[in-house]
């Protein structure tokens, strides 16, 4: 049997736009599930903290570099799998462990038994998103990219609002520890719709000899590092994940000690202002990422760089005004940084490598922002321990104040950067 065209191969194995589009719907309910089961131990930091007798710098190894680093690391190797088109599998296979390992996180006695279950988390998580975003590299063309991730990342504010609401209301009526329970149970339960619309796997079809010449495939991923352009938005994306996961893991205790609030306050309150505004967010940066960079791909970098500017003083005035209002509407609308930055900077990157490097460089970049991300809750932590005795409920407010505007603005000098090199490195 003569080997097929590499047009023939096209049309046969990528998916027609309207499974296409019903499996990115499926990705981004898998994410909200993937972000939920992470956000979890955030929302119930406080009962956690209390029954388990933890400390800030405690709560910020188990859900900041205890995690991350695991998450970060495991990444890459199950990311070469999904390179080559299993993608479905992998999405399954991650769904399945990570939400068994949040059931068992309802029945720990100790500190370091949760610990450990939030490491079988993140060996879980960690597959999920780099193949996701392949699939979308996959099935539609670089310039129609950036809508399907947005609407992937998507996942991130509704997973906020699903785990403030939910896991609030669930730990106010039954104990966080059931909150763990059910939280898992869901995830466990979407298996059989992953494999059903997003399938087990896809062909990649190889790639004819001129145009591997033409392109200059690296011969090791981690040729991917030399590129100056990539490495600029990694660093970026690494100072928007140190404040963003100081915000995700600290903020609910931040309203509930220095402002007053119940854990069913702060879930209603900040769970809907954090779920809309990072939905707004998501869609009007995904969209305008999708027009602008059609006319300059440095676009996809300039708008990151544009927003993260704008809502700095956001980051700022959060931590500062008195009021439990509108500490919880500044707070969100910070929060929209950490989500609205993802689609632009995973469409970029997937600009920058070959076809069957993309979950690779999608899991490269995961793992920098993960790995140092994760010092942003170490560090507020410390922070916050250390300036206690001085600062009493307040200490993790002014801890938070040191931490995230300042790594924002370290995100934009990075984007723009980027921007500089970012046409002379594409990937034809």
């Amino acid at each position: 049997m003569s080997a097929p065209s590499q047009a023939s191969a096209t049309d046969t194995d990528t998916h027609r736009p309207r499974r296409a589009w019903a499996a990115v719907s499926v990705l981004a309910v898998v994410g909200t599930l993937n972000y939920a089961d992470r956000f979890l131990p955030a929302v119930l930091a406080e009962p956690i903290r209390q029954d388990l007798a933890l400390s800030d710098t405690a709560i910020g190894i188990i859900n900041g570099f205890g995690f991350l680093a695991v998450y970060a690391l495991i990444g890459i190797p199950i990311a070469r799998i999904s390179d080559r088109g299993a993608y479905g599998l992998v999405i399954s296979g991650c769904l399945t462990l990570w939400g068994v390992m949040t059931m068992l996180g309802g029945a720990v006695q100790s500190g370091l038994q949760l610990a450990l279950t939030r490491v079988g988390v993140a060996i879980g998580e960690a597959g999920s998103t780099p193949a996701a975003h392949a699939y979308v590299a996959r099935n539609f063309v670089p310039e129609r990219r950036a809508a399907p991730l947005a609407v992937i990342t998507l996942a991130i504010p509704l997973a906020s609002a699903a785990s403030l609401i939910g896991g609030g209301l669930l730990a106010e009526a039954l104990g966080w520890r059931w909150a763990f329970v059910v939280m898992g149970a869901l995830s466990v339960a979407f298996v059989p719709v992953v494999l059903a619309v997003v399938g087990r796997r896809q062909k990649v079809p190889a790639l004819p000899v001129e145009t591997v010449a033409v392109q200059q495939i690296p011969a090791k991923w981690w040729d991917i590092l030399r590129k100056p352009s990539y490495l600029a938005i990694v660093c970026g994306a690494a100072c928007i994940s140190v404040a963003g996961y100081a915000l995700t893991t600290f903020a609910p205790a931040f309203l509930m000690r220095a402002r007053g609030m119940t854990l069913g306050d702060v879930g209603l309150q900040y769970g809907i202002a954090s779920g809309l505004t990072g939905v707004v967010g998501l869609i009007v940066v995904g969209r305008i990422a999708d027009k602008l960079s059609g006319i300059d791909g440095r676009w996809l970098l300039w708008l990151v760089a544009a927003m993260t500017g704008a809502l700095i003083p956001f980051s700022t005035l959060g931590f500062l005004v008195d009021s439990s209002t509108l500490a919880v509407c500044f707070i969100a609308l910070s929060y929209v940084v950490g989500t609205a930055y993802m689609a632009p900077s995973i469409a970029a990157i997937q600009r920058l490598v070959p076809a069957e490097q993309r979950a690779t460089a999608s899991a490269i970049f995961l793992f920098f922002s993960a790995i140092l991300g994760s010092v942003g809750p170490l560090l507020t932590g410390l922070i916050s321990d250390a300036l206690r005795p001085d600062h009493g409920d307040m200490s993790l407010g002014w801890a938070l104040l040191a931490v995230v505007p300042v790594m924002q603005v370290g995100a934009i000098a990075c984007y723009l950067l980027a921007s500089r090199r970012f046409l002379r490195e594409i990937v034809a």
